[in-house]
């Protein structure tokens, strides 16, 4: 009898692991609170810009590689303020074309950046990020999939991210990752920036999942020199916005 037990048990673990998803695409919301950004003199633009902008991001990926990019943004009357009804204060991200590969077995990440008409190709090593395991045991159901939360620090303060071991890929949107298993929702400095899925599939085409090209090689320090002098000091490399008068 306890021969058996011990084979059903043995079983039951190869089956779950067997199960785990492998390979996929998630379609996340990214939610970006404008007005915690603006400071000191920049406090006057709050009754010209929306508090929240919204925007489409995928993450396909594969075995321990990943790729994560932006999606082509729809007009959304959302964008649009100012008591004048003849003009439109539009939000716009720029590097529509930026992606994120990251590769897990290797320790691999290759960034596609565009800074105006130019894209550049940055290599580097992946960032290890301090995480601390929720040890509560505290989860929740996310699209389907048991989530388990994991914190840590990032530059623009506290992170809290929700992530699944039914996804074996230890990826997530935007730069997290390294948590055991996929990274379903993210959420920076108290609702400044959080993504949630809006869409999981367990299937996907591994020819995309590849290293980003047709860009010129730089350097992380040349690049960041670059958005410095267009942008400003602290500008960093995330997405850069225009506010655009229409």
């Amino acid at each position: 009898m306890k021969k058996l037990f011990f084979v059903v048990v043995a079983g039951l673990i190869t089956y779950a692991a067997g199960a785990q998803v492998k390979e996929g695409s998630i379609i996340y919301e990214r939610k970006m609170n404008m007005h915690k950004r603006l400071t000191g003199e920049q406090e006057s633009m709050k009754n010209m810009i929306p508090e929240y902008n919204t925007s489409k991001v995928q993450l396909v990926f594969a075995e321990s590689e990943s790729v994560f990019k932006n999606l082509p943004q729809e007009d959304d009357i959302r964008e649009s303020a100012g008591e004048d009804g003849n003009v439109r204060q539009v939000i716009r991200f720029g590097g529509n074309e930026n992606e994120t590969y990251k590769n897990y077995a290797t320790s691999k990440l290759i960034e596609l950046r565009e800074l105006g008409p130019k894209k550049y190709i940055i290599e580097d090593s992946l960032r290890r990020m301090a995480w601390k395991l929720d040890e509560s045991g505290e989860t929740k159901k996310i699209k389907g999939y048991t989530c388990k939360k994991a914190t840590t620090k990032g530059q623009l303060g506290d992170v809290v991210a929700w992530y699944t071991d039914e996804i074996s890929c230890p990826s997530g949107p935007d730069n997290f990752g390294g948590l055991p298993g996929m990274i379903l929702e993210v959420n920076v400095n108290d609702n400044e920036i959080v993504f949630t899925p809006l869409e999981i599939t367990d299937k996907t085409d591994k020819k995309v999942v590849k290293a980003p090209s047709g860009g010129k090689k730089i350097t992380r320090a040349e690049y960041q020199k670059m958005m410095e002098e267009q942008f400003g000091a602290g500008s960093g490399g995330g997405p850069q916005i225009r506010i655009i008068r229409q």
